[in-house]
């Protein structure tokens, strides 16, 4: 049987077409996010990351006048065109616009 992963989510995910920045100390680059869940996100980038560092990530939630501002620990990477995520130490403001974004 193969694994698609479900059974490992602890949250349902969202499918969303948003332009997030991504950034790394000073490197800074863009993606789009694809799906998005309460725990985490799936971003295609044009540059990758390794797993396990942590990365800023910044987009905006329809609706709300600050972008969602957060830290992300990078829990794979795929073929160097995507990374998954995993939101850490999200601040209570950040996680009100992500549950926003998800249950509208």
């Amino acid at each position: 049987m193969k694994d698609t992963g479900a059974e490992r989510r602890n949250f349902a995910r969202e499918r969303t077409n948003i332009d997030v920045e991504v950034s790394q100390d000073f490197a800074k680059t863009r993606g789009l996010m694809e799906y998005v869940s309460f725990g985490g996100a799936f971003i295609s980038l044009p540059k990758t990351f390794k797993n396990d560092t942590i990365i800023k990530i910044k987009f905006d939630v329809p609706g709300e006048y600050l972008p969602f501002e957060g830290s992300a620990r990078v829990v794979w990477t795929h073929k160097d065109k995507a990374i998954g995520i995993q939101f850490e130490n999200l601040p209570e403001s950040e996680k009100q616009k992500l549950e926003k974004l998800l249950f509208g």
